[in-house]
């Protein structure tokens, strides 16, 4: 699970690292959402499943993100932890910003909120990951993968929203442009956004992004 196993729950710099990653990613989700230009690559399956299946939205959701964790917990050996917890709630953070938040009538407005949000989410998902205290439901396979088979974050994370996204279209899920933004716009800035996360709690810097990238060695 952890690559700090003498320290399960955290440092001071861990924690403040998690907390500036959750606030950024739950915010980041909550822009994009009021900019409704597109769903993200996980609701795209969603209601996918939903059209397909005909089961509940709710249920549904539970049922993808039982057997992510579980995937990712028997597979790569990323069991549950604090993280998981806390971002199980995040959808209280994000309603509450919702009802705050209003979609902007010019288009350019909101394809800066969808900017925002994409970039939020990015640094969201690379903080909390980088302090080390346990991936989302959603993030398990994506951290579990490259931190395993030390492939790329960035190109993880391109693999697993493309292929989210497609099967969710094929199955009938909602799709609209600021899908399409989201799915490039957060791998390409997945990458630094994890080394400076890393820097900042202080954790050990997965080998898959140590390693320099091979276009850097040919220079």
């Amino acid at each position: 699970m952890s690559s700090l196993p003498d320290q399960p729950f955290g440092t001071p710099r861990r924690w403040g690292v998690f907390v500036a990653g959750v606030a950024c990613l739950l915010t980041g989700i909550s822009l994009a959402i009021t900019s409704e230009l597109g769903v993200g690559s996980w609701q795209v399956f969603e209601t996918g499943l939903v059209e397909a299946t005909g089961l509940g939205f709710g249920v549904v959701v539970l049922g993808e993100a039982l057997a992510a964790l579980a995937l990712a917990w028997f597979w790569l050996g990323e069991r549950p932890w604090i993280a998981t917890l806390v971002l199980a709630f995040g959808g209280v953070f994000i309603g509450a910003l919702l009802d705050v938040l209003s979609t902007p009538e010019l288009l350019a407005a909101r394809i800066a909120l969808l900017g925002v949000g994409a970039a939020l989410i990015a640094v969201g998902v690379a903080f909390y990951l980088a302090a080390d205290l346990g991936p989302s439901a959603q993030d398990a396979l994506f951290v579990g993968i490259y931190r395993r088979y030390e492939v790329r974050p960035a190109v993880v994370r391109f693999a697993l929203d493309g292929s989210l996204v497609v099967g969710g279209f094929l199955l009938g899920g909602q799709l609209g442009a600021g899908t399409v933004v989201m799915t490039v716009m957060v791998p390409a800035l997945i990458e630094p956004a994890l080394r400076i996360g890393h820097r900042l709690a202080d954790t050990p810097v997965p080998a898959a992004l140590a390693r320099t990238p091979r276009i850097a060695e040919l220079t």
